[in-house]
Order: C-alpha cells, then structure tokens, then sequence
C-alpha cells in the first residue's frame, strides 16, 4: 500500500492575523508546512501570482480566483449571521445620507469594501460616493474599518464619527442571509491527496481550537477586550459553513457579478 501524501515546507499556507481566524491555529506551531502571514488583500495578490497554495482567503478574493482555487470539503471559513462588531463603517452622519461622502476604506480590505458597495450603493442607491484607501480620519466623512483594528475602536473612535453601520448586521437586514468574511481554500493544482491531507490538518486544529476556545480567547490580546469578551465575539461565528452560510456566498458573488465588482480595485 502506499504512503499517504506527507505535507513538506515547499506547501505554502497563508492565513490572516485577526482574531476571528484564531480557532483555526490551535496546532499551527506545529504546522509541517511554510507560514505566511498576510493582510486579506495582500494574501489575494499573493495567491493569484502562484506563491500561496492554501490559505484563509477573503471571499471577494476567492470569488475572482475559483478557477484555481477551490473549498475544501467540508467547507471551513469565518461566517456570520447580523452583527460581527469587527467589520464596521463609522461616519459623521447617518448611512442614508452618505450621497456624495468620502469613505476612508482601510489598506487592508478585500471583501468589505465590496460588501460595503453594495450596502450603500446598490441597497442604499447613493451617488457621488468616493472610496479612497488609506485617507486619514480629518480628511474623510466615514471609514471602514475591519478586524482587531475595528475592534479596538471599543476603547475610542475619532471625533465627529458618531453613527456605527455594523455590515454583517445591515446584510443580514437586507438578505435575510448569513455573510461569509473569509474562506478556507486549496490550489486545485495540488494533488488531490496532498489537498485531503491539508484539510484534515485544518479540521484537526480547528476542532483543538474549538475544545479550548478560552484558552484561544485569552491569547487573543491585541483587541485590547477581555478574555470573556473575545470567547463570546469568536462564539459568534460559524466556522464550518452550513447551507445558509453558502447561500449567503452565493448570493453575494451574484450581487458582484451584476454590479461589476467582482474584479479587484
């Protein structure tokens, strides 16, 4: 009988460091394959140009690249049905009276500023929106903000910034549907017992994260929340995708499509 494929360095895996994702680490000291740690759209970039094989993709950015990437089976990712409080537009007035504004959107994002775009103006119908990357707070009448750096606006937000458009919340309002931020995807060029390999891995962790999810809850420091606040943001989440979830992607990769944002900006 054969081996059964072993995973090596040369298999590169890529993940995002937010809180959200951190279940899934619980044996990744241990990872017997190279790490990256990238920002979502900087692992989009990296894995369209080949040097990424698996990793926590931005939904957005998988969405672009399912010609060679693929789910796993089961689906593992980071979902959730309304609020997330980590994915958040704060501005000087109401979402509704947006028209015109300038949105600060951070460096970081994939998926949230397209998530955003349909919220405001597709849902919304606003005009003369203008999404600018990295604008400070002084210069811009809303930002998007988006994982621990969102969560930390717990302890503070810019002054002036004093209406909060939680985007799971809003989607949830107008789908009726769970949003999916981030999914767990595999090169299809990959062999396919070296990729049933990967994702065992993947479930094995995610299942020792889930055992002990106060104890990830408690290494979760950069927020700056409790440990008891970061246990019950992570519980939040649904991290193996059910059908709900799946419709919520499928759903939002058909709003893309008609509204020409699938491609990124």
């Amino acid at each position: 009988m054969d081996d059964p494929p072993r995973l090596t360095p040369d298999i590169v895996a890529a993940r995002i460091p937010c809180a959200d994702v951190a279940p899934f680490h619980a044996l990744w000291h241990a990872a017997p394959f190279s790490v990256r740690d990238l920002a979502p759209r900087d692992l989009g970039r990296e894995a369209e140009a080949g040097r990424v094989d698996f990793g926590s993709m931005a939904a957005a950015d998988y969405l672009g690249l399912k010609d060679r990437f693929e789910l796993f089976d089961p689906p593992l990712g980071v979902a959730a049905r309304g609020e997330v409080q980590s994915v958040l537009l704060l501005s000087r007035r109401p979402a509704e009276a947006l028209a015109g504004a300038r949105v600060s959107v951070t460096p970081a994002t994939s998926t949230s500023i397209r998530l955003l775009r349909l919220l405001l103006d597709v849902r919304r119908g606003l005009r003369g929106l203008r999404y600018v990357r990295g604008l400070e707070p002084g210069q811009a009448d809303a930002l998007l903000v988006i994982g621990d750096a969102a969560m930390r606006l717990r302890r503070g937000r810019p002054e002036g910034f004093t209406h909060t458009l939680d985007l799971g919340a809003d989607w949830l309002e107008w789908t009726g549907l769970s949003f999916v931020y981030s999914v767990w995807v595999v090169r299809s060029a990959l062999p396919p017992g070296v990729r049933a390999a990967i994702g065992r891995f993947l479930e094995t962790s995610l299942a020792a994260g889930l055992a002990t999810l106060p104890e990830v809850a408690r290494r979760q420091t950069e927020p700056g929340w409790r440990p008891e606040e970061v246990e019950a943001y992570l519980r939040h989440f649904h991290y193996r995708l059910g059908r709900d979830d799946l419709a919520g992607l499928e759903r939002f990769e058909a709003l893309l499509r008609v509204h020409g944002l699938v491609e990124p900006d």
